[in-house]
């Protein structure tokens, strides 16, 4: 469990965010430069199957590993440009060293000389929980010298997320005779790998990662010598500077630019994503604000990549939701392109041309292909679509997944339980490894993620069967009973989905109502 890390004067990092740190593995200089990357199980919670560096959170062990340390010279000074005071770098810094430890088995800032077989089973004993990092620590008498770990920068989780990160990156050289090697768990694998390799795996669409691993590749792939020379340390700092500005390319994929923009979905969102696919014509998907402020956010996206040769050439809408199609007129005016949606959708858009499933929509491309497939997956709405990219193995969902864990409101009518179920097991057929939804983060592990959804559904309507006797009873006596693990303030929000779940239950003839009542058939 991570916490605020509370600084000199007592105030703790922001509110929202969960405090941790992320360590650059590398070794070698030049055209040897390698960097060691881990993929994240497609069971985590957040961010499953995509490439990351190693990391984590802030826990109560590390101020007390903080207090021994002794720090570097020159860091402190950059990490306060960043707003890190002293004590607060000790403690991410514990963190980070505690976290390559338990990751990778890699020891960090200590001069201690440990086997390599002694150093394994410690981190065996860590990992079962019959010890801990710092118990080891105390006992052979380390010391920390946090000059082992070049602070290169800060960097926040984007507002699409609602579990949110306040993240210290470092660079630190693996110590010599040490190997990382990767416990199956959290983590599925690890690698060496060349900077340059890990952009081309990106590109290529076998690799996804956050905005702040694409930076650092992309700094190192340009490295002709030492990684840790003053000027590559301070052009590794300075890009969270900037993407604090309000233009922000979050590249997760190449070829989709995700834009959070600010809407006012169903808690606990606060955004709705937009999105930019493809490298030279790029389809805008579910541009849903009409805030000016919001809408001159995404041009200015739209302005920076066509510096790469990308252009708007027309506009998706998932579906009719003023959450998703808000600022559909205003970019039909500025960019001129034509709108797209499915036929339910006209009520609230004005579709220049109707999609059903299995259409292709057609975009130029310099390289690999970026058409997409429309999928016709109702249930959220009558008239909901997705898009598939067949190359990438991506797909867009809009609200038909969320991000994280989750589930979609199933409002009847336009929701329709039985056609959602269907939806969900639909995409069990089609090629799809990451998720990119309407709200909340993307994520791989697709399959995984789509299952646990069915699974969900499948859970909470044996507890709606359950709730169901020969009595007729109301929506809100019913409630009680097959939502009785739901937070009361959110019942206004399950009955709607009770709702649901009970038409799709007499369709099949497994429930029947009597007026505004229901019971078992």
């Amino acid at each position: 469990m991570s916490e605020a890390i509370p600084s000199a004067s007592g105030a703790p990092a922001p509110p929202k965010f969960r405090a941790s740190a992320v360590v650059v593995l590398v070794r070698g200089r030049g055209a040897g430069l390698q960097v060691y990357w881990v993929r994240r199980s497609d069971a985590v919670p957040a961010m499953p199957g995509f490439d990351a560096f190693v990391g984590g959170g802030v826990n109560a062990e590390d101020a007390s590993l903080a207090a021994a340390m002794t720090p570097p010279a020159g860091d402190d000074v950059a990490a306060a440009a960043d707003g890190f005071d002293a004590a607060q770098l000790r403690v991410l810094e514990a963190c980070v060293i505690r976290e390559a430890f338990e990751e990778t088995g890699v020891l960090l800032g200590t001069g201690a000389r440990t086997e390599a077989a002694a150093l394994a089973a410690m981190r065996n004993h860590v990992l079962e929980g019959t010890t801990s990092f710092g118990a080891f620590a105390r006992e052979h008498g380390w010391g920390f010298e946090g000059g082992a770990l070049r602070y290169i920068g800060r960097w926040t989780t984007p507002p699409f997320s609602t579990a949110r990160f306040d993240s210290a990156f470092f660079l630190a050289e693996v110590p010599a005779g040490q190997e990382p090697s990767i416990i199956p768990g959290e983590l599925a694998r690890g690698e060496w790998i060349a900077p340059a390799a890990a952009l081309a795996q990106w590109k290529s669409g076998e690799a996804a990662f956050a905005a702040p691993i694409l930076h650092v590749l992309l700094e190192l792939a340009s490295v002709a010598g030492d990684p840790f020379a003053a000027t590559v340390l301070e052009r590794l700092r300075s890009a969270p500077r900037r993407a604090g500005q309000p233009v922000r390319r979050i590249e997760m994929k190449w070829g989709i630019v995700l834009h959070p923009t600010k809407t006012r979905p169903l808690p606990p969102a606060t955004h709705t994503n937009t999105y930019l696919v493809g490298d030279r014509d790029m389809a805008l998907i579910d541009p849903g604000s009409a805030d000016p402020a919001e809408l001159d956010a995404l041009y200015s996206v739209i302005d920076s990549l066509a510096a790469d040769g990308r252009r708007v050439a027309c506009v998706l809408a998932t579906h009719h939701h003023p959450d998703h199609i808000a600022g559909i007129e205003a970019v039909r005016e500025r960019y001129t392109v034509p709108v797209l949606a499915h036929a339910e959708s006209a009520r609230a858009v004005r579709p220049d041309r109707l999609l059903d499933d299995g259409e292709i929509v057609t975009l130029d491309s310099n390289a690999r292909d970026w058409s997409l497939r429309t999928l016709y997956t109702p249930g959220h709405t009558r008239g909901h679509l997705s898009f598939l990219h067949p190359g990438t193995r991506s797909l867009f969902t809009g609200d038909l997944i969320p991000g994280g864990a989750g589930s979609v409101i199933i409002d009847p009518p336009d929701g329709d339980m039985f056609e959602y179920m269907e939806s969900l097991e639909r995409l069990l057929m089609e090629p799809v490894d990451t998720l990119f939804p309407g709200h909340g983060a993307p994520q791989g592990g697709a399959q995984r993620r789509i299952r646990a959804m069915i699974a969900h559904r499948g859970e909470r309507e044996a507890k709606v069967l359950a709730a169901l006797d020969k009595t007729p009873r109301t929506l809100s006596e019913l409630i009680a009973r097959a939502y009785a693990d739901t937070a009361r303030d959110l019942w206004s929000y399950a009955e709607r989905s009770l709702l649901a779940h009970l038409l799709k239950l007499e369709r099949e003839g497994r429930a029947a109502r009597d007026g505004d009542r229901w019971c078992s058939e």
